[in-house]
């Protein structure tokens, strides 16, 4: 399914050359969009913006689907709060719970960056977790990648 300009959507690789060949499709899992207009280098093909996430990194919370890169992005247009995050997902009394536990940097109110992070998420995702400012150096670090989205549903 062809998405409109500019949508996230998944990218998906198709052969379209190779006379005699059977159409394949390759899906990638990752997640792009289409950047609308033309490169200011003159080309006029078509250009796909950075790998912003994987379909199998995707979660679903309160019926709306996000995915980690979405859930950084938030955290990044808030002033005072650390790129260390924990993101916890319950299932309570029937109902989908999210927690967001994001690092503070000194000097910041905890409850200011708490509120500002909740109307960010429901600026730019749609929905409203619970939000949790903790101290630098609280969260979990590993060497490798990092799992900062735990879901116990």
């Amino acid at each position: 399914e062809n998405l409109p300009d500019g949508e996230l959507g998944e990218l998906v690789i198709t052969t379209l050359q190779k006379e005699g060949a059977p159409l394949i499709r390759y899906r990638t899992h990752d997640l792009t969009r289409i950047l609308p207009g033309e490169c200011p280098c003159g080309r006029s093909l078509p250009r796909i913006d950075i790998i912003l996430g994987r379909t199998d990194d995707m979660i679903k919370v309160k019926g709306v689907n996000m995915f980690p890169a979405q859930i950084e992005e938030v955290l990044k247009a808030v002033d005072g709060v650390s790129s260390e995050y924990l993101v916890e997902v319950n299932h309570v009394d029937g109902r989908d719970h999210m927690v967001v536990k994001f690092e503070t940097i000194e000097g910041y109110d905890k409850l200011t960056l708490e509120k500002a992070v909740r109307h960010q998420f429901k600026q730019r995702i749609g929905m409203t977790p619970d939000t949790v400012s903790v101290p630098m150096g609280t969260l979990p670090r590993s060497e490798k990648k990092t799992k900062r989205v735990i879901d116990n549903r």
